[in-house]
């Protein structure tokens, strides 16, 4: 592999013919060159972890980073390559932060340890201030029911109908109207592919009663920026032209009123009614229309899931880690929902150190001017995580 990218071997040197027929040479050439441009030179094979008899996780240092690719092998040859991950050389959080502080637009970030006694501040950014945080709000909705489990109010294996369909992210727009889910499915689906069918009917559920009382009980800094707690149905109606009026009464009323709004005008908020182009045209109302939080009051929220958490809420964070796999498996335990939209990026993670340290992280990105670039993102969370997780496992 390391002669490949070096340009001491040719594809067929090294790769099973199936590999050379699926994957032209030119397009190969088009990766190799594409992580010098980015890495500079490839230097060594500083890591080789086995995963089976086929297969294993390689680490290659290139001048500027590690990389981290995923080979497997059949009779002698390389049979598939996977770049699954990337460290920065001589990183640090300091470094990290200040990447984050350089993106365009506001940047907010947070990252503490979790101790007994309280939390310990690491690295912030603009940590009090408020940002529309997109699907981290459901985390709240999550929550809710969280402590009504844990109260005896309900159980993971009440049956509800799917009533609230609404536009993607998800998949259960276009399952069945009513189709009878348990509270588990819909709140593994509304955390781990953030669904918004399954997250809508969950609000509808719940009701803006529980839900107000959960985010004052989080420790949001201003629970009004998230009361009432809105579908996201009702974010996407407010967001279009044609509701401007309905849009301006909201943002002018009081909690109690802009509640009474949403279900006076619920028609005109519903999926048959919404107009998805909203979202086509760049970052739309983010700094009205959306769900608002800080990075600490993120972190307080992901700190309460630590304390109180009920297994099966933990075991519904972990589901979709966020990044990629190679340093997600640095971890004992990685919870994560994140949030984006035109304009938003959110990542929030809730951690376990393979030595028991723990750890709440939450980072931001708002810009009303321009979209973010969501893989340098998760490159520079990756980054920022594999500095909490220490030094990786080497094998020789």
């Amino acid at each position: 592999m390391l002669a490949l990218l070096q340009g001491k071997a040719k594809a067929a040197d090294i790769f099973n013919p199936a590999f050379v027929a699926a994957v032209p040479e030119a397009q190969l050439a088009q990766v190799v060159a594409g992580l010098k441009a980015q890495h500079g030179e490839p230097q060594a094979v500083v890591a080789v972890r086995p995963m089976d008899a086929r297969s294993a996780s390689i680490d290659i240092r290139f001048d500027r980073a590690i990389v981290t690719f995923t080979i497997g092998m059949l009779d002698g040859k390389l049979s598939g390559l996977f770049i699954t991950g990337t460290r920065t050389k001589d990183d640090s959080l300091d470094k990290v932060t200040a990447d984050i502080a350089a993106l365009p637009g506001r940047t907010g970030l947070i990252v503490q340890k979790l101790t007994d006694t309280g939390a310990e501040t690491l690295a912030s950014r603009s940590s009090d201030e408020r940002f529309a945080i997109a699907s981290v709000f459901k985390l709240y909705v999550l929550a809710e029911i969280d402590r009504a489990v844990r109260a005896g109010e309900r159980k993971w294996s009440d049956v509800l109908p799917l009533t609230q369909k609404s536009h993607p992210s998800g998949i259960t727009q276009d399952w069945p109207d009513n189709a009878p889910m348990t509270l588990q499915t819909l709140a593994t689906l509304m955390i781990s592919v953030s669904d918004n069918s399954a997250t809508d009917t969950l609000i509808a559920a719940i009701g803006q009663k529980r839900l107000a009382a959960i985010v004052r009980a989080s420790g949001h800094a201003n629970p009004s920026d998230m009361i009432p707690l809105l579908s996201t149905q009702a974010v996407t109606g407010l967001k279009m032209p044609s509701n401007a009026a309905l849009r301006d009464r909201f943002l002018a009323a009081d909690d109690a009123a802009q509640t009474k709004l949403l279900a006076e005008g619920s028609d005109a908020l519903r999926l048959k009614n919404l107009d998805l182009s909203v979202y086509t045209g760049g970052p739309n109302q983010i700094d009205t229309v959306e769900w608002f939080a800080s990075p600490a009051d993120i972190a307080r929220l992901l700190a309460k899931l630590e304390r109180e958490g009920d297994p099966v809420t933990r075991a519904i964070l972990k589901i979709n880690p966020g990044i990629p796999p190679v340093n997600a498996k640095r971890w004992d335990y990685l919870g994560y929902k994140g949030g984006s939209e035109p304009g938003i990026m959110a990542m929030s993670f809730l951690l376990r150190s393979k030595t028991g340290e723990r750890y709440a992280v939450s980072a931001l990105v708002n810009n009303p001017a321009a979209d973010i670039d969501q893989p340098g993102f998760v490159t520079l969370m990756a980054r920022l995580l594999d500095q909490l997780a220490g030094p990786p496992a080497t094998h020789p």
